[in-house]
C-alpha cells in the first residue's frame, strides 16, 4: 500500500514530462459502435499501407466493422497455424514490417486473417462466372492482338480476374451496408 504514492509520483512526473514537450502519446481518433480507434492503431495502418492518416483511419473504420461481423462467425476463427502463415506472408510482402511491435502486427493480421475467412466463406460461394463473361471479356482483352494466346491458355486467368473483381464489389456494398447500420463518431 506504501508503494501507490511512490508509484503515483512517478507516473505523474512521466505524464507531465512528456505533455510539457508537448508530445501526443495516444489519442481518440474516431469510435466505432462504442470502440474507440486509437491515434497510434492508425499510425500502424498508415505505415504498414503507406496511407496518409485520412485513408488510414477511414481503412481502420472498415476493418472494424467488418472485424465486428466476422467474429460472429465460427468459420471466421483464426487458428495459431492462420495468424503464422498471415505474419510471415506481411513480414515478406511489406519489408518495413519486420521494424514495427510484433505484437502489433499480429493484431492486423488475425483481424485481417478473420476478414478473410468470413469472406471466403459468405461471399467467394456466391460468386459465379459465366462462361460467356469469360468469353467476352478474352475477346475485349486479345480480340485486336495479332497474336493472341489461345482461349484456354488465358481463360483460367480471365476468370479469376472477373471472379475477384466480382467479389471486390460484394465486400464495397457490404461495407457500405456496415457503415450504414453503425454509429460512428469523429473526433477532431
Amino acid at each position: 500500500m506504501r508503494f501507490r504514492p511512490v508509484l503515483g509520483v512517478i507516473l505523474s512526473s512521466l505524464l507531465l514530462g512528456s505533455a510539457a514537450r508537448g508530445e501526443v502519446v495516444e489519442r481518440i481518433l474516431a469510435v466505432v459502435d462504442g470502440r474507440p480507434l486509437m491515434l497510434s492503431e492508425v499510425r500502424l495502418v498508415q505505415q504498414l499501407r503507406g496511407l496518409e492518416r485520412v485513408p488510414a483511419l477511414e481503412a481502420l473504420v472498415d476493418e472494424q466493422l467488418m472485424l465486428r461481423e466476422a467474429s460472429r462467425l465460427a468459420q471466421s476463427v483464426v487458428s495459431e497455424e492462420d495468424e503464422q502463415r498471415a505474419y510471415e506472408s506481411l513480414l515478406q510482402r511489406n519489408r518495413n514490417a519486420s521494424a514495427l511491435p510484433e505484437a502489433d502486427l499480429r493484431r492486423v493480421v488475425r483481424r485481417q486473417a478473420a476478414i478473410l475467412k468470413y469472406v471466403e466463406y459468405r461471399f467467394r460461394p456466391q460468386v459465379q462466372v459465366a462462361d460467356a463473361a469469360v468469353r467476352d471479356a478474352y475477346e475485349k482483352e486479345y480480340g485486336p492482338r495479332a497474336d493472341p494466346p489461345s482461349f484456354e491458355a488465358a481463360a483460367s486467368e480471365i476468370r479469376r480476374q472477373l471472379a475477384d473483381r466480382e467479389l471486390g464489389e460484394k465486400i464495397e456494398a457490404w461495407i457500405k451496408e456496415l457503415r450504414a447500420g453503425a454509429e460512428i463518431r469523429y473526433n477532431p
